[in-house]
Formats: structure tokens, sequence, C-alpha cells
């Protein structure tokens, strides 16, 4: 799920920066060992050898700049990526439409952190059921912030004809999927806005869920309880400030073990 960005997160916290310096660092090194392989014996590297240099001193590098194992192995395969993409001559339109796609969907997860993370249908089931234990089964209103393709919201809308289901999704393509999703959604009870979730008033609603990240949960959770009415539900995916109490923890059976955090304002 993605959510668009205020915090100030400074230049050094972003991954992509990180990222980027490991590989113009990786890329000097190259560079350097290039040159002294020419000047002192007078040996021009094959091209995969210095593709090899720069994917492995970039994966060196990124654990030096603080990114982790996962980042590492991304740092390593770009090299041999790109190195791929240029003898096979891929035309430059393929990039750009491979561009446009990705910013289309992880539109803010370069800013705030937060990827595309999908509910399961074994957590819609878990919400319907948080639901139906709700103090009026029957009949409230509920907002999913950062409602992804709108899968969530879909199931929701059909089993709980009721209630009323909103989404707000900032990423683009993710909203006009959701967007043509709940258009279909046979009982009409379903609603998804292209908006920032920060700017949502969450006081007209009896129960709030979100799957975000940890990056914006401290902010997300003082929003909630600044705006959600007395009596209401918020329920986080997977994730919780380490310092913040909860109501309950529900662990789902489920192949990832999801967790839903919740709290009664």
């Amino acid at each position: 799920m993605s959510v668009s960005n205020n915090s100030q997160n400074s230049v050094a916290e972003r991954p992509f920066f990180r990222l980027l310096s490991g590989q113009i660092g990786a890329g000097g090194l190259v560079v350097a060992i290039e040159t002294a392989a020419w000047m002192w014996v007078g040996l021009g590297l094959d091209i995969w050898i210095l593709v090899a240099c720069q994917a492995f001193l970039a994966a060196i590098l990124s654990r030096f700049i603080g990114l982790g194992w996962g980042w590492s192995v991304v740092q390593f395969a770009l090299p041999w990526a790109t190195w791929g993409a240029l003898y096979l001559k891929i035309p430059s339109w393929v990039y750009l439409v491979c561009f446009v796609l990705t910013y289309a969907i992880y539109k803010n997860a370069r800013t705030e952190r937060v990827p595309l993370y999908l509910s399961n249908s074994t957590t819609w089931r878990a919400l319907e059921g948080l639901i139906e234990k709700s103090p009026n089964p029957e009949r409230g209103n509920f907002i999913d912030l950062g409602s992804g393709v709108g899968g969530t919201l879909c199931y929701l809308g059909k089993a709980k004809s009721g209630w009323i289901f909103k989404g707000v999704e900032s990423a683009p393509l993710s909203f006009v999927i959701s967007w043509v999703r709940s258009l279909i959604s046979v009982n009409r009870n379903v609603s998804i806005s292209l908006s920032d979730i920060w700017t949502v008033d969450l006081a007209d609603f009896d129960m709030v869920y979100a799957f975000l990240s940890p990056a914006p949960m401290e902010k997300l959770l003082e929003k909630v309880k600044n705006e959600m009415r007395a009596g209401g539900v918020f329920i986080s995916n997977s994730f919780w400030p380490d310092d913040e109490g909860f109501d309950e923890c529900l662990e789902l059976d489920d192949a990832r073990k999801t967790k839903l955090y919740i709290k009664i304002m």
C-alpha cells in the first residue's frame, strides 16, 4: 500500500540515495582499478571483469553505509542488469514505460518508505470478523488508508452491505485499478479516492485500517488519536510503534503469520 509523504526525512535516511552513493563509490573504485591496471602493466580489463568489480564493490559498500543484506543483493544485481540491457539493445522506450509503471505503483516508496503491501484473504476475513464484533455490526463507516488495488474494500463491501467503505490511495496506477473495481462493486458501498492519507479527516469513521510500514506509524497513530472519536477502532496490519500500547493483537493463521494490532479510542 502506498501513501504520499509529508514527513521531513533527511536525505541520508532514504535508501534511494544510499543505493546511488554505493554505486557511485563503486564506480570510482572501478575507474581507479582500470587506470592502475593500464598504467602499471598495460592491461585493459574486459568489460565483464569491470562489471563484476562494480557489482561486488557496490554490494560491499552498501554494508558500510547502513543498508541491509537485501539491498546488497540489489546493488550486486544492478550492474549486471544494466550490462545485460545494453548487450540486448533494448529500445529506449521500454525503459520509459517501465519507469512510468514503476512510478505509478510505487510513487511514494522513495520518500515515505511504504511499498505496495497487499492484504490477503485471511486478513479480509479477520477484518470482517472485527466488524461483526463491533457495537453496531449492521451499520458503520470503514476507511482503508492506502487501499492499494482495492481487494480489501471490495471483499468487505460484499460481505457487509450495510457498511460504507472508503479507501484513499495516492499511487496513480493502484488508484485506477481500485477505482474501476469499486465501480463494479455489487453493493455500491465502496468508494476510492486519489488522495493523501494525511489530509483525510478520520472523525467520521468507526473503523480505520492501515497496512503501511514502520516509517510513518508514529505520525499516523498521532493523527488517529487526534481525530478518531471515542469508541472508534484503529487496526494496523503488521506494524506498530515500539513505545505505544495497543488493546489487542490478533495473529492470523496465514503463511506470514500476519498480526493485526488493534487500538480502541
